[in-house]
């Protein structure tokens, strides 16, 4: 009987700490809600992108079916793999998509994003056989976040008062009334974790090697040339912009040589792990290279149109083509003047 009152406080205590650690709206920080939101998200569509691509059971090694996933032999139970997992990773990029929509390097981290599903369907394509699904289903699934979403997009449009039905707009980034530290440190969470899992996949790439013959050591995958062109290039794409994130991101940090030597090591460690595994005809490598190489570049590209923005040139050039299409305006009216007398 002694007991019964520490178990009822034991007992009250664990209900108080539930309501305790509730999400509470107007106290809770919206930025810093974003940004565990972000990092849940970044965690699951890390495990299962990696699920994907390496599926459990592991894959043939010989026979009609080499390469192909052993767990697909239980085709209800691979049904269901392949349906959660694959809206378990939509959601969750989903989840990072809107949240970094206003972000610094958005763009850059919607073209992780992005790749990393393509890479992520292309992956199960190359270990599920024909007969074993149907892949309008996963791309059914893959589809039902983003078209769920897009049917609420009326709260993001003409959102309510209410900020609990307003979170767009609530949990956006607000440059100037954030600290920029949590906000580049979440970053750094997010792309770290995508060029960990881009990495791995290229290293090891899904449907994994041939054990013997000509072909020993070269990728299974690799026979279906098209399929693969589509995993390598949207895998690479991935992991070069999550470098590209780090890089811009840690640019001024302390041991920044050593941060900047291990990314640029890792790429080129990955561009030979691709040059090991794939065989010489299957692919051109230069596209492979031009991909890795697109972010850098575009992110050059914008950097230099800013800088021009701010030299006395641009003002001019702007003013000139102000007058150049003030005057093709009045040309036009003129001309339908006389057409219409």
């Amino acid at each position: 009987m002694a007991n019964l009152p520490e178990k009822k406080s034991q007992q009250n205590s664990s209900k108080d700490y539930f309501k305790y650690f509730r999400y509470k709206e107007g106290q809770d920080s919206a930025s810093e809600v974003r940004n565990v939101l972000l990092i849940v998200a970044t965690v699951i569509a890390a495990v299962t992108f990696q699920a994907g691509v390496s599926p459990p059971g592991g894959v043939w090694q010989d026979g009609d079916k080499v390469g192909k996933a052993i767990y697909a032999g239980q085709k209800a139970a691979f049904y269901v793999f392949l349906i959660f997992n694959t809206l378990a990773l939509s959601s969750s990029v989903l989840v990072i998509i809107i949240l970094t929509i206003s972000f610094p390097l958005q763009f850059e981290i919607f073209a992780a994003t992005v790749s990393m599903i393509v890479t992520y369907g292309s992956a199960i394509f190359a270990v599920t056989p024909g007969e074993s699904s149907s892949f309008r289903y996963v791309l059914i699934t893959a589809s039902g976040p983003f078209v769920v979403r897009g049917i609420d997009h009326k709260y993001m449009a003409n959102p309510p008062e209410n900020t609990s039905k307003n979170w767009f707009k609530y949990f956006q980034y607000q440059e100037g009334k954030e600290t920029p530290g949590d906000t580049r440190n979440v970053l750094l969470i997010i792309a770290s974790l995508i060029a960990a899992v881009t990495f791995q996949a290229g290293v090891s790439p899904p449907g994994g090697v041939w054990q013997e013959g000509d072909r020993a050591g070269k990728a299974i995958y690799a026979a279906d040339k098209v399929a693969f062109y589509v995993f390598l290039i949207s895998n690479t794409l991935a992991l070069s912009s999550s470098v590209l994130v780090i890089i811009s991101l840690t640019i001024t940090f302390p041991l920044r040589l050593e941060i900047l030597v291990a990314m640029v090591s890792m790429i080129v460690t990955y561009g030979s792990a691709i040059f090991a595994v794939t065989p010489g005809e299957s692919t051109r490598f230069r596209y492979i290279l031009l991909t890795a190489l697109g972010p850098f570049g575009v992110q050059c590209l914008i950097q230099m149109f800013r800088k021009f923005q701010t030299m006395p040139a641009y003002d001019r050039l702007e003013k000139y083509v102000s007058k150049s299409m003030a005057w093709m305006h009045a040309r036009i009216e003129k001309y339908a003047s006389k057409s219409s007398v």
